[in-house]
């Protein structure tokens, strides 16, 4: 047997209340779990309740729990199973024994950092594939390593145990680690960072899992003076901390050992052994998800689905190498030479069958509920998708969704592949990231109005309409945000008729015998409910998410030798890897060899709230090709430059909502940004109600 955690990658949400918390959704779109103050999750009529309150009775925004669990994989069994106190298992020890033993608890190792203020400025695109000799540092004036080492907010590892009452609960917080040495900011203004969260061991119904909870979303600049503090870039501001963290979550199993007949050889003094977790995990703690039932155009999901699939055959099936069977297996992403030949040959699988409601529809209806948090009308003129069914309009899902089949009306046929074509003909696709319209194919033409989009020649404007990774320069500038490759592949077949419809062939595409979730379903719907996509820099981390290198198997974050269980437990941790030190691929901190505490979150802005404040809406210049070329009928002047108002990521930070500005009182300034430091905490959550979509526990008295 061998052993997994799961979700691979957890998510944890600050909160500013001290005592009150909820669990992270599993499952795409839905709100958080309810738990107790223990991390236990509230269970009625057998399920995991959702909250009812994001704030507590004191209006402070409660923290989001990331939740991790131990799964067991046999021969035969790929789907796993959850851990539990009693079972019994098989384990080898370090010396190649196999031992039979019954399972006692879970110890869980967890290291939290923020590397923020220590690393390089972030500048859009630049350094997402190296970064220059001359790219400069934040805070750039805190010279020499042992200085520079103090910018990071390293509080070490901790960890706790369910079966020893003492160590259930422990703290990333300054002097609660003993014999290590910590690192701190010195006190800030407007709020000092004391912790980087709290870990907790819990037990419900025999299953011993992992609680983690971040900090409390303070922040602050050490600066003194007048006009102090002061922010004054979006994602740069020298003095500042915040309390964003992430690091790798460990686990060993402890068991008892037993003999071959399954008896405990010496009950009255039993022999405990420990098998570590071959397949740890990772936590990213982010910002609150104030409408978390709206899920993003591109998921976090989506894009390591994407690399998942492309880089490390995680359905062979539908990308790999030919003959394409289902009965393929993936490439060893641990052998170098296998996976890259992989790599060199494999190719999407052209009779691969999408199915119409569990992948095409989801991607099709997702900017529906992007009306309730943004002002639709004035952007496109109402609703330009027109889904509702018999509707005959653009999304109409009584056309879209059949397939060719024998005996089709061929004008039925025909009228029905012209209404899919139209639609992907407007989707973005590889390379046309910076294209704003894109002619259609003849006979498309008088399907399409655009002038209510201000497009002069009436040309089709290319989708999503919303802002990519670097709409603000024109130096490696990536203007609109594309679906994945493999979302536009899966929509490909569609279009030409390469799909299938579930209920008319009556398919159930979920396991029937799953009666709980599947490790692979937590990695998936945990990461369903995080941004990815416009990485500028971006929602819980940056375009870091989307380099393969940084992963050792699908979904799976490859861990730095130098902050295993195994190399924590000798209390000599490598002191954390700053920008100068990474001079080779051998060298701590480097990329290659496996990331470290706070390598996630590390690109993303200082203080997270600067641009949270300013994601709204972008004016993205459409000209930036001809910008600065002389036009040779005019007398000398550039040609005229020419912007269009887009949106940035309006699931994650609304914009308007039902009609009302959700950030009212708090513009998108500097001045704002400061702002945003101390009033994210009094902003609402939008939730789904049976009246439609409404914002809730909004603190109107405090904006």
């Amino acid at each position: 047997m061998n052993f997994k955690i799961h979700p691979a990658i957890g998510i944890a949400r600050v909160g500013d209340s001290p005592t009150s918390f909820y669990l992270a959704p599993e499952q795409a779109g839905q709100l958080p779990i309810e738990c107790d103050q223990d991390g236990n999750a509230v269970i009625k009529d057998g399920k995991e309740q959702p909250i009812s309150k994001f704030k507590d009775a004191q209006q402070r925004v409660r923290r989001q729990a990331a939740r991790f669990r131990v799964y067991g994989y046999k021969d035969g069994a790929p789907h796993g199973q959850e851990i539990e106190v009693g079972q019994e298992i098989e384990a080898v020890t370090r010396s190649g024994q196999l031992l039979t033993g019954e399972v006692v608890d879970i110890e869980w190792t967890v290291y939290l950092a923020n590397k923020k203020s220590s690393w390089y400025e972030f500048q859009q695109l630049d350094g997402e594939h190296g970064y220059a000799d001359a790219h400069p540092l934040r805070n750039a004036d805190v010279a020499g390593a042992d200085r520079r080492q103090q910018l990071i907010i390293d509080p070490g590892p901790r960890t706790v145990t369910y079966t020893n009452k003492k160590q259930r609960t422990a703290q990333f917080t300054r002097g609660q680690n003993p014999g290590y040495t910590q690192s701190f900011p010195p006190p800030l203004t407007p709020l000092s960072i004391e912790t980087l969260g709290e870990l907790k061991a819990t037990q419900q119904d025999k299953y011993n899992r992992l609680i983690v909870l971040g900090g409390f979303g303070n922040a602050g600049s050490y600066k003194k003076g007048f006009g102090q503090p002061v922010i004054k870039h979006y994602a740069n501001n020298d003095g500042w901390f915040d309390d964003i963290s992430d690091g790798p979550v460990m686990a060993r199993v402890k068991y008892k050992v037993l003999k071959e007949d399954g008896r405990d050889p010496n009950p009255h003094t039993p022999k405990f052994q420990f098998v570590t977790v071959e397949s740890p995990a990772w936590v990213i703690v982010g910002y609150p998800r104030y409408a978390p039932e709206i899920l993003d155009i591109v998921t976090m999901d989506d894009l390591v689905y994407d690399i998942a699939v492309r880089e490390f055959g995680y359905n062979p099936y539908m990308y790999g190498t030919p003959p394409f069977i289902s009965s393929q297996s993936p490439p060893d992403p641990a052998d170098s030479k296998a996976l890259t030949l992989w790599r060199e040959n494999a190719q999407w699988n052209p009779d691969y069958y999408p199915y119409f409601n569990r992948d095409i529809w989801p991607i099709l209806t997702r900017p529906q509920n992007y009306q309730v948090l943004m002002d639709f009308d004035a952007f496109t003129g109402g609703d330009p998708h027109e889904t509702a069914s018999g509707s005959g309009g653009n999304f109409d899902p009584s056309v879209i969704s059949i397939p060719p089949h024998d005996g089709e009306d061929p004008e039925e046929l025909k009228a029905r592949r012209r209404q899919r074509m139209f639609i992907w003909n407007v989707l973005r696709k590889s390379g046309q990231e910076n294209l704003w319209t894109s002619p259609l194919p003849n006979g498309q033409e008088n399907l399409w109005t655009s002038s209510h989009l201000n497009d002069p020649k009436n040309l089709p404007i290319l989708m999503p309409f919303l802002c990519g990774d670097n709409p603000l320069s024109n130096i490696v500038p990536s203007k609109f945000l594309r679906l994945t490759d493999t979302q536009l592949f899966i929509l490909n077949q569609w279009a030409e008729g390469k799909f299938i419809n579930e209920d008319e062939e009556d398919i159930t595409t979920t396991n029937p015998e799953l009666s709980v979730a599947s490790g692979a379903d937590l990695d998936r719907g945990v990461l369903s409910n995080a941004l990815g996509g416009s990485f500028c820099p971006g929602g819980e981390a940056a375009w870091i998410m989307r380099n393969p290198a940084i992963y050792a198997e699908p979904y799976r974050i490859k861990h730095s030798p130098y902050f295993t269980i195994q190399a924590l437990n000798t209390w000599q941790p490598q002191p954390l890897s700053l920008p100068g030190n990474l001079q080779t691929q051998t060298d701590p901190g480097s990329m290659q060899i496996g990331l470290e505490p706070g390598d996630l979150t590390k690109y993303s802005a200082v203080p997270w709230q600067a641009d949270f404040n300013e994601c709204s809406t972008q004016d993205v210049d459409l000209t930036y090709e001809k910008w600065n070329v002389i036009d040779p009928q005019s007398v000398g002047d550039p040609v005229q430059q020419i912007t269009q108002t887009t949106y940035w990521w309006p699931s994650h930070r609304p914009v308007i909502v039902n009609n009302v500005p959700w950030s009212q009182g708090i513009p998108q300034t500097n001045a704002g940004d400061l702002k945003m430091v101390t009033a994210w905490k009094d902003l609402g959550f939008i939730i789904n109600t049976s009246d439609g979509f409404v914002q809730v526990e909004r603190n109107d008295q405090n904006l």
